[in-house]
């Protein structure tokens, strides 16, 4: 694996906030079984870290899964406006973010060097490959994706044909 570094979403505090439920753990343990059935391997560390001291973030040179409150989207408030796609992010988007997206791109030696490309990458693998997500779920991770790269000033038809996002 090229990038020993933890990969962390910065949500500015916008994401979930509250200790998971022992009910959520149980549904996200049975998604990441799924996504690690099509993989080509299992991940070999999950740690729950709801202390918010930690996001929810793969990383690759332990191959360890760290799953935080974070992983939960942000609660839309009277007066707050419009969510981003990445405060919209369900669960499992955020898990097939994390697996699917940086994971798989890691194991296949595939990881970019900058924090933009590589996030745009994980949302856009995430969307095109994980199991079992809606099609609003696809496209959030889309937008995400596509707005990572927008704000980082990079159009996504002069990185298309770096990023490791054609194939599982």
């Amino acid at each position: 694996m090229k990038d020993k570094k933890a990969y962390q979403v910065d949500t500015g505090g916008l994401r979930g906030e509250l200790p998971l439920t022992d009910s959520q753990k149980e549904q996200i343990l049975e998604y990441i079984k799924l996504i690690e059935s099509g993989a080509p391997s299992k991940v070999a560390y999950v740690r729950w870290v709801d202390d918010r001291q930690m996001n929810t973030a793969y990383s690759p040179g332990f191959d360890l899964l760290n799953i935080g409150s974070d992983v939960m989207p942000a609660i839309k408030s009277k007066g707050q406006g419009t969510l981003t796609a990445n405060t919209r992010l369900t669960w499992k988007s955020s898990i097939a973010h994390e697996l699917v997206g940086h994971r798989e791109a890691a194991l296949a030696g595939k990881t970019q060097s900058e924090t933009p490309l590589e996030e745009a990458q994980a949302s856009i693998r995430a969307a095109r490959f994980a199991p079992s997500l809606s099609s609003t779920e696809r496209y959030t991770l889309l937008r995400d994706g596509i707005t990572r790269l927008y704000k980082a000033d990079i159009k996504v038809r002069h990185v298309k044909n770096i990023l490791h996002i054609n194939n599982r």
